[in-house]
Protein backbone atom coordinates (compact mmCIF):
# COMPACT_ATOMS: atom_id res chain seq x y z
CA UNK A 1 0.00 0.00 0.00
CA UNK A 2 0.96 3.66 -0.45
CA UNK A 3 -0.31 6.82 0.60
CA UNK A 4 -2.03 9.27 -2.07
CA UNK A 5 -3.73 12.22 -1.98
CA UNK A 6 -5.41 11.57 -5.93
CA UNK A 7 -9.21 10.53 -6.56
CA UNK A 8 -9.30 6.90 -7.49
CA UNK A 9 -11.84 4.47 -8.56
CA UNK A 10 -13.00 1.59 -6.96
CA UNK A 11 -11.64 -1.55 -8.50
CA UNK A 12 -15.57 -3.36 -7.33
CA UNK A 13 -18.29 -0.79 -7.18
CA UNK A 14 -16.28 1.60 -9.79
CA UNK A 15 -17.24 4.57 -7.55
CA UNK A 16 -14.44 7.49 -7.90
CA UNK A 17 -13.65 9.13 -4.45
CA UNK A 18 -10.82 10.77 -2.84
CA UNK A 19 -8.69 8.04 -1.45
CA UNK A 20 -5.58 7.58 1.40
CA UNK A 21 -4.20 4.89 0.63
CA UNK A 22 -4.20 2.73 -3.29
CA UNK A 23 -1.86 -0.51 -3.67
CA UNK A 24 1.37 -0.12 -4.92
CA UNK A 25 -0.38 -1.83 -8.49
CA UNK A 26 -3.09 1.48 -8.35
CA UNK A 27 -6.50 -0.93 -7.29
CA UNK A 28 -8.71 0.78 -4.99
CA UNK A 29 -11.20 -0.29 -2.67
CA UNK A 30 -13.51 2.16 -1.21
CA UNK A 31 -14.37 1.58 2.68
CA UNK A 32 -18.22 0.63 1.69
CA UNK A 33 -16.95 -2.35 -0.65
CA UNK A 34 -14.27 -3.36 1.56
CA UNK A 35 -16.50 -4.05 4.26
CA UNK A 36 -19.10 -5.73 2.40
CA UNK A 37 -20.15 -9.29 2.79
CA UNK A 38 -20.01 -12.16 -0.14
CA UNK A 39 -23.35 -11.10 -1.80
CA UNK A 40 -23.22 -7.75 -1.69
CA UNK A 41 -19.89 -7.57 -3.24
CA UNK A 42 -20.63 -10.06 -5.85
CA UNK A 43 -24.40 -7.71 -6.61
CA UNK A 44 -22.08 -4.36 -6.56
CA UNK A 45 -19.07 -5.92 -9.05
CA UNK A 46 -21.78 -7.50 -11.34
CA UNK A 47 -23.46 -4.18 -11.61
CA UNK A 48 -20.60 -2.31 -12.36
CA UNK A 49 -18.13 -4.12 -14.21
CA UNK A 50 -17.46 -3.33 -17.82
CA UNK A 51 -15.86 -6.34 -18.33
CA UNK A 52 -16.51 -9.07 -20.88
CA UNK A 53 -14.68 -11.83 -19.56
CA UNK A 54 -16.54 -13.71 -17.16
CA UNK A 55 -13.60 -15.56 -15.82
CA UNK A 56 -11.61 -11.70 -15.42
CA UNK A 57 -14.91 -10.77 -13.44
CA UNK A 58 -15.27 -14.02 -11.34
CA UNK A 59 -11.30 -13.58 -10.11
CA UNK A 60 -11.82 -10.06 -9.46
CA UNK A 61 -14.70 -11.25 -6.71
CA UNK A 62 -13.35 -14.00 -5.34
CA UNK A 63 -10.16 -11.80 -4.45
CA UNK A 64 -12.17 -10.30 -2.32
CA UNK A 65 -11.09 -11.10 1.44
CA UNK A 66 -14.89 -11.64 1.94
CA UNK A 67 -14.74 -14.60 -0.14
CA UNK A 68 -13.72 -17.50 1.18
CA UNK A 69 -11.43 -20.19 -0.33
CA UNK A 70 -14.03 -22.78 -0.24
CA UNK A 71 -18.20 -22.08 0.28
CA UNK A 72 -21.23 -21.73 -1.42
CA UNK A 73 -20.91 -18.07 -2.51
CA UNK A 74 -18.94 -19.33 -5.44
CA UNK A 75 -22.44 -20.93 -6.58
CA UNK A 76 -23.74 -17.94 -6.82
CA UNK A 77 -20.27 -16.09 -8.14
CA UNK A 78 -20.54 -18.38 -11.33
CA UNK A 79 -24.05 -17.60 -12.16
CA UNK A 80 -24.02 -13.87 -11.66
CA UNK A 81 -20.66 -13.41 -13.55
CA UNK A 82 -21.69 -15.33 -16.76
CA UNK A 83 -25.18 -12.95 -16.38
CA UNK A 84 -23.13 -9.98 -15.69
CA UNK A 85 -21.15 -10.68 -18.72
CA UNK A 86 -23.87 -11.32 -21.17
CA UNK A 87 -25.25 -7.80 -20.25
CA UNK A 88 -22.30 -5.81 -21.50
CA UNK A 89 -22.47 -7.84 -24.63
CA UNK A 90 -26.02 -6.51 -24.31
CA UNK A 91 -27.65 -9.60 -25.74
CA UNK A 92 -29.76 -10.30 -22.70
CA UNK A 93 -32.02 -7.36 -20.25
CA UNK A 94 -30.09 -7.92 -17.28
CA UNK A 95 -30.51 -5.45 -14.34
CA UNK A 96 -29.80 -5.34 -10.50
CA UNK A 97 -33.29 -7.30 -9.99
CA UNK A 98 -31.83 -10.44 -12.14
CA UNK A 99 -28.50 -10.61 -10.05
CA UNK A 100 -30.95 -10.79 -6.78
CA UNK A 101 -32.81 -13.65 -8.69
CA UNK A 102 -29.87 -15.71 -9.34
CA UNK A 103 -28.52 -15.17 -5.85
CA UNK A 104 -31.45 -16.40 -4.36
CA UNK A 105 -31.79 -19.63 -6.47
CA UNK A 106 -28.26 -20.02 -5.68
CA UNK A 107 -28.47 -19.97 -2.05
CA UNK A 108 -30.88 -22.56 -2.17
CA UNK A 109 -27.77 -25.43 -3.07
CA UNK A 110 -26.69 -26.73 0.17
CA UNK A 111 -22.94 -26.43 1.18
CA UNK A 112 -21.10 -29.67 0.29
CA UNK A 113 -23.78 -30.25 -2.02
CA UNK A 114 -20.92 -31.90 -4.70
CA UNK A 115 -20.32 -34.58 -2.27
CA UNK A 116 -23.89 -34.97 -0.59
CA UNK A 117 -25.80 -35.21 -3.71
CA UNK A 118 -23.47 -35.39 -6.47
CA UNK A 119 -24.57 -31.75 -8.03
CA UNK A 120 -21.29 -29.22 -7.20
CA UNK A 121 -23.26 -25.69 -7.24
CA UNK A 122 -21.15 -24.46 -9.25
CA UNK A 123 -22.35 -26.45 -11.70
CA UNK A 124 -25.76 -25.78 -10.99
CA UNK A 125 -24.73 -21.69 -11.27
CA UNK A 126 -24.37 -22.40 -14.74
CA UNK A 127 -27.91 -23.57 -15.24
CA UNK A 128 -28.98 -20.73 -13.20
CA UNK A 129 -27.39 -18.44 -15.65
CA UNK A 130 -29.08 -19.95 -18.49
CA UNK A 131 -32.52 -20.44 -16.83
CA UNK A 132 -32.66 -16.57 -16.07
CA UNK A 133 -31.18 -15.25 -19.16
CA UNK A 134 -33.40 -17.75 -21.32
CA UNK A 135 -36.60 -17.14 -18.71
CA UNK A 136 -37.23 -21.02 -18.18
CA UNK A 137 -39.39 -22.73 -15.81
CA UNK A 138 -40.36 -25.93 -15.60
CA UNK A 139 -42.88 -25.48 -17.49
CA UNK A 140 -40.93 -24.56 -20.26
CA UNK A 141 -39.51 -26.91 -22.82
CA UNK A 142 -36.49 -26.15 -25.02
CA UNK A 143 -35.43 -23.36 -22.43
CA UNK A 144 -36.15 -25.81 -19.15
CA UNK A 145 -33.52 -29.05 -21.48
CA UNK A 146 -31.01 -26.02 -22.09
CA UNK A 147 -30.65 -25.24 -18.60
CA UNK A 148 -30.58 -28.81 -17.32
CA UNK A 149 -27.98 -29.59 -20.12
CA UNK A 150 -25.57 -26.63 -19.41
CA UNK A 151 -25.71 -27.38 -15.82
CA UNK A 152 -24.81 -31.63 -16.98
CA UNK A 153 -21.85 -30.82 -19.28
CA UNK A 154 -20.39 -28.45 -16.68
CA UNK A 155 -20.91 -31.04 -13.64
CA UNK A 156 -19.09 -33.49 -16.51
CA UNK A 157 -16.39 -31.48 -16.97
CA UNK A 158 -16.39 -30.71 -13.05
CA UNK A 159 -15.54 -34.38 -12.19
CA UNK A 160 -13.50 -35.25 -15.17
CA UNK A 161 -11.27 -33.41 -12.67
CA UNK A 162 -11.24 -35.81 -9.49
CA UNK A 163 -11.03 -34.18 -5.70
CA UNK A 164 -11.27 -33.66 -3.33
CA UNK A 165 -12.87 -30.59 -4.47
CA UNK A 166 -11.53 -27.02 -4.94
CA UNK A 167 -14.54 -24.26 -5.25
CA UNK A 168 -11.97 -22.30 -7.40
CA UNK A 169 -11.02 -25.00 -9.72
CA UNK A 170 -14.69 -25.98 -9.56
CA UNK A 171 -15.73 -22.20 -10.65
CA UNK A 172 -13.16 -21.87 -13.62
CA UNK A 173 -14.11 -25.00 -15.06
CA UNK A 174 -18.20 -23.81 -14.58
CA UNK A 175 -17.41 -20.65 -16.12
CA UNK A 176 -15.24 -22.55 -18.88
CA UNK A 177 -18.12 -24.57 -19.94
CA UNK A 178 -20.68 -21.99 -19.97
CA UNK A 179 -18.53 -19.73 -22.76
CA UNK A 180 -18.91 -23.26 -24.53
CA UNK A 181 -22.38 -24.12 -24.39
CA UNK A 182 -23.49 -20.35 -24.97
CA UNK A 183 -21.46 -20.18 -28.19
CA UNK A 184 -22.44 -23.52 -29.42
CA UNK A 185 -25.79 -23.85 -27.96
CA UNK A 186 -27.28 -20.10 -28.42
CA UNK A 187 -24.78 -18.90 -30.64
CA UNK A 188 -23.13 -16.00 -28.22
CA UNK A 189 -19.62 -15.42 -28.29
CA UNK A 190 -18.50 -14.54 -24.80
CA UNK A 191 -14.94 -13.24 -25.12
CA UNK A 192 -12.51 -15.41 -22.27
CA UNK A 193 -8.84 -15.90 -21.83
CA UNK A 194 -8.86 -19.31 -20.33
CA UNK A 195 -5.29 -18.90 -19.35
CA UNK A 196 -5.58 -18.92 -15.67
CA UNK A 197 -2.43 -20.18 -14.40
CA UNK A 198 -0.54 -20.16 -12.03
CA UNK A 199 -4.07 -20.14 -10.18
CA UNK A 200 -4.10 -17.04 -7.78
CA UNK A 201 -5.44 -19.10 -5.03
CA UNK A 202 -2.87 -21.68 -5.35
CA UNK A 203 -0.98 -21.38 -2.01
CA UNK A 204 -3.57 -20.16 0.01
CA UNK A 205 -5.51 -23.03 -0.46
CA UNK A 206 -4.04 -26.09 1.94
CA UNK A 207 -6.16 -28.68 0.07
CA UNK A 208 -5.32 -27.66 -3.40
CA UNK A 209 -4.48 -30.16 -6.27
CA UNK A 210 -1.49 -28.92 -7.13
CA UNK A 211 -0.02 -31.17 -10.41
CA UNK A 212 -3.65 -32.32 -10.94
CA UNK A 213 -4.82 -29.19 -11.61
CA UNK A 214 -4.74 -27.71 -14.91
CA UNK A 215 -5.40 -24.19 -13.52
CA UNK A 216 -1.59 -24.89 -11.03
CA UNK A 217 0.86 -23.32 -12.97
Amino acid sequence: MRKTEDYAECTYCGKTEKADYICVESHYICEECRLAKPEEIVRKTCMSTKMLDPLKVAVLIMKHPAIPIHGPEHHYIVSCSILASLRNLGVFNIDGFTFGRAISRAKRIVYGSCGLLGVCGAAAGVGIAVSIALNANMMSDKERSLAMKATSEALDAIQRLGGPRCCKLSTYTAIITAVRFFKIELGISIPMNENLTPCWFRFRNSECLKEKCPYYV
